[in-house]
């Protein structure tokens, strides 16, 4: 889609204007007087009383006089029949917080007010704004897109502001500029706003797998759209049993009324409600049964106030059932004929917004036959969604749109972006910015739908930048936009937003972009730190006092603005502390060592190993495909491994001094490790034998019956002890071998049976008496359960068992 032909170019907009002399004295400048100044765009110098707030999103086109003007204790809110109740409301409680009593006025009764007047709706619904704008010598918002809105704010007779918005929406969104420009304070910079989004579709996509968000999560979620001009949201969590497994059944009861408030509040706050259903699991695409549990699903969701409707085809077999396959020739076929009924005998019939999608094959620009089929049989109006090149994309493109819209056969293309979701990596946040988007692709495309993580409320930093990025695209500016929510979500006080920024630093790594960083500011200090000792223990390093910081998160980040963000990461807040509660004893260790003082190095080991033990509890909750919420599931993951390559580095300077330290880590036997399992990124097989509890083999899929992790021993050795540790945990089950027999042999030919797998993450054996063994191999005897991959850290043989 070239929405260029209908949006303006703001690079090329001449802004508002004429500024004669009858403008400036419109707005109140004094001839001879500071002159209006473009700032472009929406920023301005920081620190002055005088000075423009940045906006966010930053607008078109932003005007200032760079004079303020005072909001009276009294104003008058003029607003016409037919204005937007919602932005009437919220601009009332603005009024009201700025400590200025505001009256709503009917626009008959508004000739001869004086004092500070606002005038609120679309020039249609309120008839005054017109002459208003025309007397600040401003445009009205008659040629922007859908959402604009043109905000002028001058001097006559007193402060007159006037917020015209193009449609509802961009009445409500006016309000949300000023409520910026306010800025707590009780005056307003004198400044003429014009402005308007260059993607049409702007918001987020509930569209993963695991815990379905919060009743009240949803709720704040469409007040943080509001606020920051996200107009979408896509109700399809993977895990709501009624949209997929059970598509076919009816809300009732507390299910059916909440969806009825949380689509009373959506429109409240201007998001568009659009309600996806996922039924391609068990279709008959060509079923007039189906066609009907569809529609009847729909219907009772009208019935609540519904009018955007989506069929997700994501996430199911390829291979047609038995009764499509005599009815059509190919997938796509058999999909564009069920998606086509749906929108014309149903979205159609009752004058619903287009149909929405998301196809089967959602990923690549380049052609398919799926997609050439798919796109050439499909409904021109249907919206389609595509994940870029990869299902996670690391950077999309203009050249990989055109291409994609080219595939696809359609000019209503929009993206559903795999940023910053972590179904698939569940023990993970990701907390930075969003990168690598083209400031060109509104050129063609509708907009963006973010797919967040099953923890709402650590989401809200990347929405706010799709919010920021999806509304003027050009002047997007990721780490200003990251730090403005972040500072948003942290609140005024500058210790709580500089502390939240050392956690958001320990959650930087997205691992489906290679050039990722890890977690930049704690790597730093960690590199810092051994450059000034090798051995460890250097004293008035930055690292203590990050270290430090981390240990006490849990109670500074307590008073942040946002709670639920705090309550969404506790777990990790908790790990990170305990972690590096865990480091600050190591750091104690090496420093007893350079003292002479092993006594006091072994203290600090051992309360090294409790904290680093706590720190691998499983803390995070989890759902899965049972629907069935459980608690202490998951390990949380914290500093990327940066955390583990410390303790493991300082292991070492333990061992160089105190070998037999019972604090200490296994080591094998030296042995070369391999696998017949596949391997993901570079979770390379010889990880899992290389003494390093940091590091670890990770499979790329689920093993087959048969599949085998194996370590070969340089020469024959007298084994007693064997030591596996799968997963993130010794504690916690994840990805491992859930049914396996541990074998040992004496030649690497002929195996004998030495133990079983118990579901555990940690299989340790202590044989009877010692075995002549050169090789050891853990071997598949059943498929995973929920195609469950494959990690090891260690795999250890060891002629005498460790210490107690």
């Amino acid at each position: 889609m070239n929405r260029s032909a209908n949006v303006p170019d703001p690079s090329s907009r001449p802004l508002p204007g004429p500024f004669t002399r009858r403008t400036a004295l419109g707005l109140g400048l004094a001839a001879g007087g500071a002159s209006l100044l473009p700032i472009g765009p929406a920023r301005a110098e920081g620190g002055r009383r005088d000075s423009l707030p940045v906006l966010h999103p930053a607008p078109q086109s932003v005007t200032s006089s760079r004079r303020l003007v005072p909001l009276t204790r009294r104003a008058s809110v003029i607003v016409g029949e037919g204005t937007d109740e919602a932005a009437t409301a919220e601009l009332l409680a603005l009024l009201e917080q700025a400590g200025c009593r505001a009256e709503q006025v009917s626009v008959d009764a508004a000739d001869g007010l004086t004092g500070t007047r606002i005038h609120l709706g679309t020039p249609a619904s309120t008839p005054t704004l017109a002459p208003v704008l025309d007397g600040l010598g401003v445009e009205g918002p008659g040629d922007l897109a859908a959402d604009g809105y043109v905000l002028a704010v001058g001097r006559e007779r007193g402060t007159v502001l006037a917020l015209a918005g193009r449609d509802a929406r961009g009445t409500f969104y006016a309000v949300q500029t000023l409520r910026a420009l306010l800025a707590g304070r009780d005056m307003v910079p004198e400044v003429v706003v014009r402005d308007e989004p260059l993607m049409e579709i702007r918001g987020a996509i509930e569209g993963f797998y695991g815990i379905p968000w919060s009743h009240q999560a949803r709720q704040d979620l469409f007040a943080f759209c509001g606020r920051h001009k996200l107009n979408t949201y896509i109700y399809t969590p993977k895990d709501d049993l009624l949209l997929r497994s059970k598509w076919r059944e009816l809300y009732a009861g507390e299910d059916l009324e909440q969806l009825a408030e949380l689509v009373e509040v959506a429109n409240a706050h201007h998001v568009d409600f659009t309600y996806a259903l996922s039924p391609g699991n068990d279709i008959v695409y060509g079923s007039d049964a189906d066609f009907e549990a569809t529609v009847t699903k729909f219907e009772q969701l009208r019935e609540l106030g519904v009018t955007s409707f989506y069929i997700a085809l994501d996430d199911i077999p390829w291979e047609l059932g038995e009764e499509d396959a005599a009815q059509f020739d190919s997938l796509p076929a058999a999909q564009v004929h069920y998606l086509n009924r749906v929108q014309e005998e149903y979205v159609r019939a009752h004058d619903l917004s287009p149909l929405q999608t998301v196809p089967t094959g959602y990923t690549g620009s380049g052609p398919t036959d799926y997609k050439t089929a798919f796109g050439t049989g499909l409904d021109p109006e249907v919206r389609v969604q595509w994940t870029g090149e990869g299902v996670f994309s690391p950077s999309i493109t203009e050249e990989s749109v055109v291409k994609a819209v080219e595939s696809y056969r359609t000019e209503h293309l929009y993206i559903w972006d795999n940023f910053p979701v972590n179904d698939g990596r569940r023990e993970r946040l990701f907390l930075n910015p969003l990168e690598g988007r083209a400031p060109t692709l509104h050129d063609h495309l509708a907009g963006f739908t973010a797919n967040p993580m099953i923890q709402p409320y650590a989401s809200l930093i990347s929405l706010g930048n799709y919010a920021d990025y999806c509304w003027n695209p050009p002047v997007y500016d990721a780490a200003e936009s990251w730090a403005a929510v972040v500072d948003e979500l942290a609140g005024p006080e500058e210790q709580i937003r500089s502390d939240l920024r050392v956690l958001a630093d320990l959650h930087q790594n997205w691992p489906y972009r290679s050039s990722s960083p890890l977690a930049p500011a704690l790597e730093a200090d960690l590199t810092a730190y051994w450059e000034a000792d090798v051995d460890g223990g250097a004293e008035g390093t930055a690292l203590v006092e990050r270290l430090t910081r981390i240990a006490g998160l849990e109670d500074s980040l307590a008073g942040m603005a946002e709670p639920g963000f705090h309550q969404d990461t506790l777990p990790w807040i908790v790990a990170g502390a305990q972690w590096a509660e865990g480091l600050l004893a190591q750091h104690e260790m090496m420093a007893a060592l350079h003292a002479g003082d092993h006594g006091a190095a072994s203290e600090a080991a051992a309360r090294a190993v409790e904290r680093f033990a706590l720190a691998g509890r499983a803390t995070v909750p989890d759902q899965r495909k049972d629907g069935v919420y459980r608690e202490d599931q998951i390990v949380p993951v914290v500093g990327a491994g940066l955390f583990e390559a410390f303790a493991a580095r300082a292991w070492e300077v333990l061992r160089a001094a105190l070998p037999e330290d019972p604090s200490l880590p296994l080591r094998g036997l030296p042995a070369t490790a391999t696998t017949t399992l596949g391997t993901y990124r570079d979770h390379a097989p010889e990880r899992m034998a290389d003494g390093d509890l940091s590091t670890f083999f990770w499979s790329d899929g689920a093993p087959a019956v048969g599949d085998e992790v194996r370590i070969d021993l340089e020469e024959s050795h007298e084994i007693t002890f064997v030591r596996v540790q799968m997963a993130r945990s010794d504690d916690t089950a994840g990805d491992q071998i859930q049914h396996g027999v541990l074998e040992l042999s004496a030649d690497g030919q002929s195996w004998t049976e030495a133990a079983s797998t118990d579901g555990s993450p940690l299989l340790e054996v202590t044989l009877d008496a010692p075995v002549a063994t050169q090789a050891a191999r853990l071997r598949v005897t059943r498929k995973n359960e929920g195609g469950k991959w494959v990690q090891v850290r260690e795999f250890a043989l060891a002629e005498e068992p460790p210490e107690a």
